[in-house]
């Protein structure tokens, strides 16, 4: 008997132990390095939202920093995602005409804020970015949905977004 309960202390104690390693984001256990990966990932959405919010076509110094916190998006985000979705990633944040370097150079050749309509190019940009950070590192479809939703969520990309290309139109 005493056997018996000292071998069921073991077990909870082995498994209070591997839970504290575990961290909890939208109600998906993620281990401590992937928790830290989408912490930084969330820092890096961040900052790229903060630097297309203060982007001025008329200071090259303020492109280069939105192609700074691009880079890092690219180089952090991606980590754990297979090529196919780093590729995705990489179209949503290059120069293409539609990635986010791309609509920032052709705003910056160009002369011209962004202004609504140029903002909202960057709504399916997000939307991309943010489904590829939780993919990274989460284990499933369904995992990766709820913590990209939450992080859209509590990073308020939408508004932010929107607020973007108001500031503009004043």
């Amino acid at each position: 008997m005493k056997k018996l309960w000292l071998l069921g202390c073991v077990i909870l104690l082995g498994v209070t132990l591997a839970a504290c390693g575990q961290k909890n984001y939208a109600g998906v256990q993620l281990d401590s390095n992937k928790y830290e990966q989408l912490m930084t990932g969330r820092n890096n959405i961040d900052r790229l939202l903060k630097r297309l919010h203060a982007f001025n076509y008329k200071k090259a110094s303020s492109a280069e920093k939105v192609y700074e916190a691009v880079d890092a998006v690219m180089n952090d985000n991606s980590k754990g995602l297979s090529t196919a979705d780093k590729e995705k990633l990489d179209v949503q944040l290059d120069n293409a005409t539609h990635g986010i370097k791309g609509i920032i150079q052709a705003a910056s050749k160009n002369k011209y804020a962004i202004d609504p309509s140029v903002a909202s190019q960057f709504h399916d940009n997000f939307t991309v970015i943010t489904n590829l950070t939780a993919k990274a590192v989460t284990n499933s479809d369904v995992q990766a949905q709820k913590v990209s939703t939450q992080l859209s969520k509590n990073l308020n990309i939408e508004k932010r977004l929107y607020s973007i290309g108001a500031q503009h139109q004043k």
